[in-house]
């Protein structure tokens, strides 16, 4: 069999393409930095199921750690959270919380999917859910 160059050269070109090719629906670590808002609810341990509102802003630090804040209310608190979260797979994040008026820390997961994501949270005084989007 010979070998031909330029066949080489042909195979190699056609399957550049194919290689270098990402599917225009790829995640980036990028797409949770920014603004997001929305509404979700907390229940305490020691106290009623309560409807929050919040808006969070995220901010890259390294190409897979965020740092975050929110302000959230509800009808009784306002209160001002901070925490840093881990990219553990595309569109999944885990991290910590604080919330340093009420003296309490926790687990926070965030998942996106689309411009919608889910931040679930808990503490030793309680858990909630949130749903956001894109400010």
């Amino acid at each position: 069999m010979r070998w031909f160059p330029g066949r080489a050269l042909l195979r190699i070109a056609l399957l550049a393409p194919m290689v270098t090719l990402a599917p225009s629906n790829a995640f980036s670590a990028t797409a949770l930095a920014g603004e997001w808002s929305g509404e979700g609810t907390v229940t305490q341990n020691e106290g009623p199921t309560e409807k929050i509102r919040c808006r969070v802003s995220y901010k890259q630090e390294t190409s897979k750690v965020f740092g975050v804040i929110a302000q959230c209310a509800s009808t009784s608190k306002k209160m001002k959270q901070t925490g840093e979260l881990l990219e553990v797979r595309p569109g999944v994040y885990t991290g910590e919380f604080n919330i340093a008026q009420y003296d309490v820390s926790g687990r926070v997961r965030v998942v996106i999917e689309g411009e919608i994501q889910t931040v679930t949270f808990k503490s030793p005084r309680g858990e909630g859910e949130v749903t956001l989007t894109r400010r």
